[in-house]
């Protein structure tokens, strides 16, 4: 019989704007845009909080078009914490779970950015698909 693994519960505890800025005089450059995406993670052991930092750029010809960096803090249930995530010398997340707490924090970087950008002319770039599966393939390691 095999044993169902049950989900890790947590809770969206808060959002930060680490950074956002925006270039106009970049912005008439002709050139192609390209984006950059890169995430980090966190822990606060007392608080049982998982931060996940996503930063964005998009740039034209290495110059910044637009950067923003938004973190998210789940805190994880105290059962969860302590049987699943944490290890010797750093807490391990389940593949799976980081991706998911990655893509929270996606979702509220896009929400950040429109907001942002809201009647601009900065409003029409828009976060790319992150394809979060190609990012994360391990278990994603936290050292303490």
């Amino acid at each position: 019989m095999s044993k169902k693994q049950l989900p890790i519960q947590f809770k969206l505890v808060h959002i930060e704007e680490k950074q956002f800025a925006s270039f106009d005089d970049v912005l008439e450059n002709e050139n192609p845009i390209e984006q950059e995406i890169g995430f980090g993670f966190g822990v606060n052991i007392e608080q049982r909080v998982i931060g996940v930092t996503m930063k964005f750029i998009l740039h034209k010809q290495k110059l910044p078009l637009i950067k923003l960096e938004t973190a998210c803090y789940f805190e994880i249930e105290s059962e969860a914490f302590k049987n699943m995530l944490v290890q010797a010398e750093e807490i391990e997340l389940p593949c799976g779970f980081g991706r998911h707490l990655a893509m929270i924090t996606t979702g509220t970087a896009r929400g950040i950015l429109f907001a942002n950008t809201k009647n601009t002319a900065f409003n029409k770039f828009l976060i790319g698909l992150v394809n979060v599966d190609e990012m994360f393939k391990e278990n994603i390691r936290i050292e303490l």
